[in-house]
């Protein structure tokens, strides 16, 4: 089989390849093997112009007018950059690159609807992946396990020996009378989940040629988080979604069942050394994967210029407090404070009008131009670790405090508050009777605002009212807004929080219990650029409380289960002290056998 060059592209990263933002591919000197290849330059150097060593080199030179980025051992080195050089302008565009999101359910990018979409790119800036997902599923009315998706569907040529199931969830079905359940089984140890996996996504013609460089993915491997891997995040995986099961353990008489396998990986670590440009004459992007080889997915682009728009890439949320305190000091419990929420691009233009945002059935219906995103969780089964978390898309915000008093919420949401109090002023996440602190919450739109098929095709305002809860005790109170954008290829979470004081001037400060998140979560994984784009860990406990249907949402369950089944995670998450300040108390909920 004679594999066309950009295919060929991804054989050449494995047997000992390198390429820069926007530069020619070059070969390495001296890769030992593939493993070095794949893990990490070991060589004398690859040239991209002049003053630009990688391996021992004393890092990248400055590229035109960019400044150098340093390239030590396994790309990762501190060089101070090493002459001026004629190669690429790093600091002109490499750093304006934009992230690119692409998820192929069943084979294919789609709308919400489910029918396939045609991506429009604007610009000409270069691009690099921040998320790239495959799904296929297969429905059944009988329970065959995950056998269906094995046979059939896009992603049934893979490397199925050695799956296995590892995981089992239970969870009460939102709004349920009398209650049912979901059952998850979670699948792993197939060839192609455990495989060094490399991607690449081609730009071509309407005849699937060529017209520009491979943007590459290099997954990595299941057991090993490695300097050289493009993703912070590499979940391979298969699920099987059991619906209607009338208890925990009983499933008798399920006529629901969904198989799905999922590749996920996300959280690009090395941008400035894979962004390539989309040129302007590409009608498609061809998506090769080393461990499908024979199954190039593909999506129709438009390419307009950023003349034929109003808006501009990246994604800003802003909250401006309208509320005054009546004593001009500080609120008082039962106060209703008013927040402005506005939204952004990375130029300062508004994605929505002054006063109001989209309906959710403006979302529903792909009918948002600026990109704005709600709720997804109606098109997908979202499951934490496993299963499309990053794609949620949920707008939410959270009002808690004292500060110096938050800490772990053990209040369960119930269903009812969650129908009932959703649009008015909060929905209680902590109390001081439970907790020791107060904290409301809420989604946006809210629950009416999302599937009332009346009150669901009204605009929203951009006021939140928020009450400050009777039992407050004195101190700093945070509000935090998490929103999403997806707009021309570009999904981005962004966060923001702002302080008021309630019940006294004096500040209180926060005092976090766990640790040395910074070993792991920083640069491109740090929590300011990863998950919901919030380093602010004062915010975590008024959103993070168990909710009668979905009970993991809990912050320190959520936190030991991501941590415990990565295999990839370089601590080791059975000692305490990896994370912990103080040795804690208590079962480690979210643990392997630990329940909520």
């Amino acid at each position: 089989m004679i594999l066309p060059s950009w295919k060929l592209s991804v054989l050449v990263l494995l047997t000992g390849a390198t390429a820069a933002c926007g530069s020619e591919t070059s070969t390495s000197e001296n890769f030992a093997s593939t493993d070095d290849a794949l893990h990490g330059h070991n060589g004398k150097g690859n040239g991209h112009g002049k003053g630009n060593d990688h391996g021992k080199g004393k890092g990248h030179g400055d590229h035109g007018k960019g400044k150098g980025h340093g390239h030590g051992k396994g790309n990762d080195g501190k060089g101070k950059g090493n002459g001026k050089g004629k190669g690429h302008n790093h600091g002109d565009w490499c750093d304006d690159a934009v992230g690119l999101s692409l998820w192929f359910e069943n084979g294919a990018v789609r709308l919400e609807n489910g029918t396939p979409k045609t991506l429009t790119i604007y610009g000409d800036e270069d691009r690099y992946m921040q998320e790239l997902d495959f799904t296929s599923s297969v429905d059944t009315t009988t329970d065959k396990g995950i056998t269906p998706v094995t046979q059939t569907g896009d992603m049934a040529r893979l490397d199925w020996r050695g799956v296995e199931m590892v995981d089992e969830d239970w969870r009460p079905e939102l709004g349920s009378m009398p209650k049912t359940y979901t059952r998850s089984r979670f699948y792993r140890k197939a060839k192609w989940m455990t495989n060094a996996s490399v991607l690449s996504v081609t730009p071509v013609d309407a005849q699937n040629r060529p017209v520009g460089d491979p943007i590459i993915v290099n997954a990595g491997t299941d057991d090993k988080w490695r300097d050289s891997d493009d993703g912070f995040v590499r979940r391979f995986d298969a699920r099987q979604i059991t619906y209607g099961c009338r208890a925990i353990g009983d499933c008798t008489g399920a006529t629901s069942f969904t198989a799905q396998a999922l590749m996920q990986v996300r959280d690009a670590m090395h941008a400035e050394r894979r962004a390539e440009r989309i040129p302007m004459n590409a009608k498609k992007l061809a998506v090769f994967w080393s461990e499908d080889p024979r199954n190039t997915r593909y999506v129709n682009i438009v390419r307009k210029p950023m003349a034929q728009t109003p808006y501009r890439y990246g994604f800003n949320i802003k909250l401006d407090v309208v509320s005054k305190p009546a004593n001009g000091k500080y609120f008082l419990p039962g106060d209703v404070i008013d927040y402005r929420l506005t939204m952004r691009d990375g130029s300062g233009n508004r994605l929505h009008p002054a006063g109001t945002l989209p309906s959710y059935a403006d979302f529903a219906t792909d009918n948002i131009p600026s990109g704005i995103r709600y709720y997804d969780g109606f098109q997908q089964y979202l499951t934490l670790y496993y299963a499309l978390k990053h794609r949620e898309g949920n707008n939410i915000w959270q009002f808690s405090g004292p500060t110096n008093k938050v800490k772990y919420s053990s209040h369960v949401v119930s269903d009812f508050d969650f129908f009932v109090l959703s649009g008015a002023t909060g929905i209680p996440s902590a109390t001081v009777a439970e907790n020791g602190f107060s904290a409301v919450f809420d989604v946006f739109p809210s629950v009416a605002g999302t599937v009332d098929p009346v009150v669901s095709t009204l605009p929203n305002s951009d006021i939140i009212h928020v009450q400050v809860p009777a039992d407050a005790k004195p101190g700093t109170y945070t509000f935090t807004y998490k929103g999403r954008r997806d707009w021309s290829g570009e999904a981005l979470n962004d966060s923001t929080t702002v302080d008021v004081q309630v019940g006294q001037k004096q500040q209180t400060e926060f005092s976090p219990k766990t640790g040395k998140c910074n070993t792991c979560h920083e640069g491109p994984s740090g929590f300011d650029e990863v998950l919901h784009r919030n380093a602010d860990r004062r915010t975590c406990y008024g959103c993070h409380m168990p909710l009668e249907s979905e009970p993991d949402q809990a912050l320190d369950y959520r936190i030991h289960l991501i941590h415990t089944r990565s295999n990839r995670v370089p601590g080791n998450p059975n000692n305490c002290s990896t994370c912990h300040l103080t040795t804690p108390s208590g079962p480690p909920r979210g643990f392997p056998g630990v329940g909520y």
